[in-house]
Order: structure tokens, then C-alpha cells, then sequence
């Protein structure tokens, strides 16, 4: 009887509420344990008295399952399911209700004993880590980086969208591989893994690796440890940085660029200015020999060689994309016809050039002369490729350029090009190498045979004229150039060289201020002026040229100054001397090709430009179309 007593109080005092029911088909309480009071509000006689009370307090939701799972009761003779019961006060309650069938010594089903547990408090913290393990893979997954966690052996555990995008997989494909299966390392055997040294070394550590698809990732590897300090696995954060890689190479490229430029602007103002002295002076000396003398021969070497130097410069700014652009708009096509038999002279009898043109190609708008310079390089280059003689082939065609192409090729932009292509058959060049070739002064020639400025300076004349640069290549498979250049919708311009005599370039007494600092330069002007009937003026610089002006009451049909000046700038002076006379023409000159030059407020204000350096007829022909322009 004290045994009854206890599991009386036993299951009328616990947390597990007991029933007996019979196998009737809605499973009728004949008795429940005190206790369920506690837990649910109910007195027992609720269940008892009432047939369908317990069916009927089932949440809806889960009810048809609860019935659905009974149904097998008797065939398995033992059942536990969960699911959501009323409470008396309205609220639902998880409750774990575990079932078994009790059978007669013949096997026959008798009465089913049951017990329930609340479980809610189970069931929220559940749902709480279901929410938190939710909200874990949403951040993870809208992370930019790549999140794997591996195990000691570097399989994968688990992986972030990005990481199974990175290989075109869903990240639960992910698990099981290995940790080089996602990252791909171009070097097969992980040197410097950031995951493997992390595994070493129990320490974070972080490594930059290209990837076979040429992809940079930047890879973080963080060891998870128990409270012994043993490594549990690694958590690797990898974020892509190709794009960050490349913008970096060309901020270094832009860098390298920058200096050279800052180099070539330097020094074209004071090698322009000794040039004009050179070429200027030669030109005087050529008008005072016979045409067959032997003097005005050396005086023709002379004036070459300074042409020489003209387009040394012109190539330095080129590289530095400084040179100062005479644009029009022309048909590419007849610009390599034009150089068409240059070319052949150029590349030798062992290569065959071919020239394949689109037909009806679309215009530039480019300078003939860095253009032209443009394809000589290049196919000087590909001359050079070929020793045992080949194929050149020069084409052209019409491009439309799209988004995805961009991609592949960072510095295009979607639109309509003209591709301009130079392919040889030579020896092709290897990808250490490709990735210098447009670096200024690299060269793989021997001493002597390069400078290593023909690519360097393609690279610039391109840039300047707002396309860009391709090359293929391959050891043993030769290579190809592709230019590509922004195409323009309006006719190609008619150019006309207008033949001009030097009597005909003559003045007619027009009083000229010439304002130059650098006297060689001055002093020839000064004298070809004269020699061509114009009374002229000379400052050394703006103070003299107002002292002068205002000594000659502003008499003078033109003023010629230099752009830059020791005591100001030549837009300046000629700003203060128009004021008082409007009607005076200006003719401005420089050797500089930067910001100094001021080309753009030049052109705004409707002024005549002669750039440095010039030669005679050059200076003449300048001075005539200012004071008279047609």
C-alpha cells in the first residue's frame, strides 16, 4: 500500500502527466494523472468525461500528422511524436507524448499507456538556434568573401554561397572536398597556404594566391581551438582581388608613365627651343648654297639629323602621352596604303607583307603622323620576331564592343571601334614577358639593338587617341596586335597641301612684336622676319614687350610670344596688350607640351599656335596666316 501511495505522489507531483486509454478511435482517456492540472490547466475529468477533448485541443496545424502517425500505433506497438496542445488559458504548448500498446499473453492489444513532457522550452531554444543558424548563413552568405571551414584535414565542413559560386557549385556540394579543389592554386602543391600554415602553426595567417582560372584571392586562415589549445579546424575567408590587382599594376604602370612624362616635358621645352635654332639656321644656310655644293649637302645632314632629333621627342612625348595631337577625321584603310610601300622597304624581302582591309570601314579621328608611327613600330617589331623571314599581315575591320567583353578586357569600353591588327609569324613572345612589353625602356633585344621605347610608345600614342591595346601571343606561335581606336560617324577630312613659295610668304612691312627668352631662338626669328619684309620688334620677356608697346603707342599688326615667360605668361601679356588695342592679330609658341602650354584656353580665345620646334617656312607661313587669315 506505501508503494501505491509513492507512485501516486510520483506521478502526481513530477513534470511527466501519465494517461490509460483504450483503443478506441479517438484514443478516450479512462484516466489521467493528477498532475496534468500543473501542467496544462486541465482537471483529469476533462479528459475522461469528454471523448474527443484531447483531439480537439490539438493545434490544427499539426493534428492531421498526429492522427496520420497513430494509424501505425498498434502495427509497431510503440510511438513518440510532438506536437502543439492547448493550454486552458488559450496558449499552445510543445508537448512530447510517447505511446505504447500493452498486449495480453496471446498478444492481443489491450489498453495504451502514454506520458507527456512540455517541451516548449526545448522547442523555443530550437527554434532560437534555428533562427541564429538562419541568420548565420544569410550574413555568411551575402558576404562578398568566401567562407569555408575545414576540418583538421582540410575537407570542407561547411562553405558560403560565394565559395561554391567561385567553382560553379551549390556550397552543400562543397562538403567533403578538399580545400585545393575550391582554391585552385596555379601551384599544385599549396606552397605558402595560408590554411596548411595555419594547421602547422595554430596561428592566423594571411597569403595573396593567383588561381589556375587567373584569379588573385586574398586568403585569411583562422584556427578554431578547444580549451586544450587543439585545432579543432580552419575557418578561410578568401575575397577575389583580381580587379584591385589590376587596378594596382596599372596605378604603377600610370606611375611609371607619370615620371617619364614629367622627363619628356622637362626636357622638350629646352630641346624644342635648340632644335628651332638648328633647323631654323640650317634653313637660312640652305638659302645661301648652290643646290649641287658639297657644303649644302653637309648642311642637309645637318637639318636631317635635327629632324632626327624632332622625332625622338616626339616619341618621348608619345610614351608620356604629352605630344600635342593634330587630329582628323581619315580612313585608316588609305593610311596604310599610304605606308603600304614604306613597309615593304622597311621589313625586307624575307617577309611578305599582306594587308587585309574591311571594306567601307568606319573613320578616326586621329593624328596621321602618330598613327602612321603607330603601325611603323609595330611592324617593325614583328620584323624583328621573324629573323628567318615569315608573315605580316596587317587587317582592319569594324568592331561593336559589349559589357562582357569589358570584363575580359579591363581597359575596353563598350561602343563602336575600328580595330587596326599587326600579326607575324615569328617566335611569339612568353607571359613573363607580355606583361612588361608596354613598360618604357623594357627591351629584350641585345646592347644596341633597342631602346625599348617602340611599345612603350604605341602604348601612349593609343591611349592618347582614347582607345587601347591588345596582344596574343604564344613561344613558337607568333603574335598579334590589336589596336583598337573609337570610331567616328562623319566623313574623312579632305586634306589639302597647299603649295606655297617662300616670295609669296614675304610681308609687307607689318611691324611685329616678337617676345622669346631664349635668344638663339629670338635672334633667328628676328632675322628671317627682317630678310622677309617685316619690321620687327624683340623682348626677352613681358616687361620689354609692354616697354616696347607703349613706347610704339600699340602700333603693330602682330604680337608673337612665347606661352611661358621669365616674368609671366604670354596669355597674360597679350591679355593687357589687346586691351588697349583689340584689332592687334596674336601668334603664340611653345615647347611645351603640359599644362604650361595652356592649349586649351589658346584655342578658346581664338589665337594661332606655332609649336616648337619650326623652321622657316614653318615660321613665315605661321606669321602670314595670322596677320592675314584667309
Amino acid at each position: 500500500m506505501a508503494t501505491r501511495a509513492r507512485l501516486e505522489y510520483l506521478l502526481t507531483t513530477g513534470p511527466v502527466v501519465v494517461y490509460i486509454c483504450e483503443p478506441g478511435g479517438v484514443y478516450a482517456a479512462t484516466w489521467m494523472s493528477e498532475n496534468i492540472e500543473t501542467q496544462l490547466g486541465y482537471e483529469p475529468r476533462e479528459f475522461t468525461d469528454v471523448p474527443d477533448f484531447w483531439a480537439g485541443h490539438i493545434h490544427p496545424e499539426d493534428r492531421p500528422r498526429v492522427f496520420a502517425e497513430l494509424s501505425c500505433l498498434f502495427e509497431k506497438g510503440h510511438h513518440i511524436h510532438e506536437y502543439r496542445f492547448q493550454h486552458k488559458d488559450g496558449t499552445y504548448r510543445w508537448m512530447r507524448d510517447e505511446l505504447r500498446v500493452l498486449r495480453d499473453a496471446a498478444g492481443n492489444p489491450g489498453e495504451i499507456v502514454g506520458y507527456w513532457i512540455d517541451i516548449t522550452d526545448r522547442k523555443q531554444m530550437e527554434e532560437a538556434l534555428r533562427r541564429a543558424e538562419q541568420e548565420k548563413e544569410i550574413i555568411l552568405d551575402s558576404m562578398s568573401e568566401r567562407v569555408i571551414y575545414h576540418d583538421p584535414e582540410k575537407k570542407i565542413l561547411w562553405a558560403n554561397r560565394v565559395a561554391g559560386e567561385s567553382v560553379g557549385l551549390d556550397p552543400g556540394q562543397l562538403v567533403g572536398r578538399y580545400c585545393h579543389e575550391v582554391c585552385q592554386p596555379q601551384d599544385q602543391s599549396c606552397a605558402g597556404c595560408p590554411v596548411a600554415k595555419a594547421l602547422e602553426t595554430g596561428q592566423p595567417q594571411e597569403a595573396e594566391m593567383p588561381a589556375c582560372d587567373r584569379k588573385v584571392w586574398s586568403i585569411r586562415a583562422y584556427p578554431v581551438k578547444d580549451a586544450q589549445g587543439d585545432v579543432l579546424g580552419i575557418v578561410q575567408v578568401a575575397l577575389e582581388i583580381t580587379e584591385r590587382k589590376r587596378l594596382e599594376e596599372q596605378l604603377l604602370q600610370a606611375q611609371k608613365m607619370q615620371m617619364v612624362g614629367r622627363l619628356a616635358g622637362g626636357i622638350a621645352h629646352d630641346f624644342n627651343n635648340l632644335l628651332t635654332a638648328i633647323t631654323g639656321y640650317a634653313d637660312l644656310l640652305l638659302l645661301r648654297f648652290d643646290v649641287n655644293g658639297l657644303l649644302r649637302r653637309d648642311v642637309e645632314q645637318i637639318k636631317k639629323a635635327a629632324e632626327r632629333a624632332t622625332s625622338l621627342t616626339g616619341q618621348l612625348l608619345a610614351l608620356s602621352r604629352r605630344q600635342v595631337l593634330q587630329p582628323r577625321v581619315l580612313d585608316l584603310n588609305l593610311l596604310i596604303a599610304d605606308v603600304d610601300k614604306l613597309l615593304e622597304r622597311l621589313i625586307g624581302e624575307d617577309v611578305e607583307l599582306v594587308t587585309v582591309l574591311a571594306p567601307g570601314l568606319r573613320r578616326v579621328r586621329a593624328d596621321p603622323g602618330q598613327l602612321g608611327q603607330v603601325i611603323m613600330n609595330l611592324a617593325v617589331n614583328a620584323r624583328d620576331a621573324m629573323p628567318e623571314g615569315g608573315n605580316l599581315t596587317i587587317r582592319t575591320e569594324d568592331v561593336a564592343v559589349d559589357e562582357s567583353y569589358c570584363h575580359l578586357m579591363p581597359e575596353a569600353r563598350p561602343g563602336k571601334f575600328v580595330c587596326l591588327s599587326v600579326a607575324d609569324t615569328g617566335s611569339g613572345i612568353g607571359k613573363e614577358i607580355i606583361e612588361h612589353i608596354f613598360e618604357p625602356f623594357f627591351s629584350t633585344k641585345e646592347d644596341g639593338k633597342g631602346t625599348g621605347l617602340g611599345l612603350a610608345v604605341v602604348y601612349g600614342i593609343v591611349k592618347q587617341h582614347g582607345g587601347w591595346i591588345n596582344v596574343y601571343s604564344e613561344p613558337g606561335k607568333g603574335s598579334v596586335f590589336k589596336v583598337y581606336l573609337p570610331a567616328f560617324s562623319i566623313q574623312a577630312d579632305e586634306e589639302t597641301e597647299e603649295t606655297i613659295s617662300l616670295p609669296e610668304l614675304q610681308g609687307s612691312g607689318e611691324q611685329i612684336l616678337l617676345v622669346e627668352d631664349e635668344e638663339e631662338v629670338r635672334k633667328f626669328a628676328t632675322r628671317v622676319l627682317r630678310e622677309n619684309g617685316y619690321f620687327v620688334f624683340e623682348a626677352a620677356n613681358a616687361n620689354e614687350a609692354i616697354n616696347i608697346y607703349e613706347r610704339e603707342k600699340g602700333y603693330f599688326h602682330l604680337v608673337f610670344s612665347d606661352v611661358v615667360l621669365p616674368d609671366g605668361t604670354g596669355l597674360e601679356l597679350v591679355d593687357r596688350l589687346l586691351s588697349g588695342r583689340p584689332q592687334i592679330r596674336v601668334l603664340l609658341s611653345s615647347g611645351y607640351t603640359d599644362e604650361k602650354l595652356q592649349r586649351a584656353l589658346i584655342r578658346e580665345k581664338g589665337f594661332c599656335f606655332l609649336r616648337k620646334p619650326y623652321g622657316l617656312a614653318d615660321l613665315l607661313r605661321a606669321v602670314r596666316e595670322a596677320i592675314h587669315p584667309s
